[in-house]
């Protein structure tokens, strides 16, 4: 074994002796699973029938990863799904940097607070707004690396099938959506013969993707405002252009662009303070609304992330709560939702007992973050708190030297 390998276990064994993981609701009728420093396969297929059972295996074995399943099952144990006997599931969302493209090129935590935005936008906006989701239903965790795990603990989704819950995914990623079934169209007559189609925003207060619609045209026409006050004119256009890609924004619908989003300012104002009917047009020229909605449509984070393929599967294992992530050391952390509100990842993620002592360590590369509310910049051999050299090392930016 190698040193680093060595350290790594060591560190992580002292947690588990210290530290009790937090058992899942009907626990015993879980499968657990295991990945490890040492070893190349993924243990599957185990269960517990005691909490001191669990506590002694990961004393014992020392795992980097470890997994129960989001389903509840008559014979866990068994290696045949089939025989398992599936019970019921929890309804779980994973958000992970991974599946939300703002991430991309950022620094791990600047990464994390755009993940943790995107929890929000999930928890307060589809599970407790759109669907209508208790609190005491939901329950939080950080997953130790770049995300977060939330979870539906209530009796009325353990039986959702994986076709019902792939359209629960749907609705919240907004898979198909078109902007236009969302707004209120007339027909306005023009002639004995003729007519054309007005359209019209639904009250901010409608409910469901009709107000997520309107809310981000608000929000996004306050943005292009703020660009042109604070830029100019061809700073706008610019920030339009490079969303729209193939189609472009010509001056002269700039120009009405923003008259019209100015004038639609002004009802918003007139609308706070009721002066206004809820009945909002937006655009009354047909290429300039079609080009906005395009724009619309491509910028605007309307919809959640969520990470399909763990929502829709009955069987998934997802991480035990109060275990360690084997390429951060971080906590698997639960969370409340007055917590979630708060917390900051990368200071109360730490276990506590790796604050405490000191390790020398070898940097690769230069390294910056900021952690436990300290800013590093480390390189060459450093003597640093556990938690860094134990980030470190687990995500191969350094090898183990000594204590210090």
């Amino acid at each position: 074994m190698d040193a680093n390998t060595a350290f790594l276990k060591s560190k992580f064994r002292e947690y588990y002796l210290k530290n009790d993981i937090i058992l899942p609701p009907r626990f015993t009728k879980r499968e657990y699973g295991f990945m490890f420093f040492d070893k190349k396969f993924v243990l599957r297929h185990k269960s517990f029938k005691r909490s001191s059972e669990i506590k002694r295996f990961l004393v014992e074995n020392v795992p980097k990863h470890a997994y129960y399943s989001t389903a509840y099952y008559k014979e866990p144990e068994k290696q045949d799904m089939e025989e398992k006997g599936w019970l019921g599931a929890d309804l779980i969302f994973d958000l992970d940097a991974d599946h939300i493209p703002e991430t991309e090129g950022k620094s791990y935590g600047e990464m994390l607070k755009i993940v943790k935005k995107e929890a929000e936008k999930l928890i307060f906006d589809f599970l407790m707004g759109d669907m209508g989701f208790k609190e005491k239903e939901l329950f939080i965790a950080f997953s130790g690396g770049r995300g977060y795990h939330i979870y539906v603990r209530n009796p009325d989704v353990w039986e959702l099938d994986s076709d019902d819950r792939r359209e629960i995914v749907n609705y919240i990623t907004g898979e198909g959506v078109d902007i236009y079934k969302f707004l209120r169209i007339e027909e306005l007559k023009t002639g004995r013969k003729k007519s054309r189609k007005l359209y019209y925003l639904y009250p901010l207060n409608y409910g469901g993707w009709y107000s997520k619609v309107h809310s981000g045209i608000i929000r996004e026409s306050k943005h292009l405002l703020e660009i042109y006050n604070s830029n100019g004119e061809n700073a706008m256009i610019e920030e339009i252009n490079k969303i729209l890609k193939d189609k472009k924004l010509s001056k002269k619908l700039a120009k009405e662009l923003l008259s019209e989003n100015k004038e639609y300012a002004t009802k918003l104002e007139h609308l706070a303070e009721g002066k206004e009917s809820q009945k909002l047009q937006i655009f009354k020229n047909d290429s300039l609304r079609d080009l906005f909605l395009l724009y619309i449509k491509n910028k605007i984070r309307i919809r959640g992330e969520v990470d399909e393929p763990v929502t829709t599967d009955i069987h998934r294992l997802i991480r035990l709560i109060g275990s360690l992530h084997g390429k951060t050391g971080f906590l698997v952390r639960p969370l409340t939702l007055k917590e979630f509100k708060n917390f900051n990842p990368l200071k109360d993620a730490i276990p506590e007992i790796f604050k405490k002592e000191n390790t020398k360590i070898k940097i690769k590369n230069e390294i910056k973050i900021e952690m436990n509310g300290e800013n590093y910049e480390l390189q060459g051999e450093e003597c640093v708190p556990d938690y860094i050299a134990i980030f470190a090392i687990a995500r191969g930016l350094a090898d183990f030297i000594a204590r210090c």
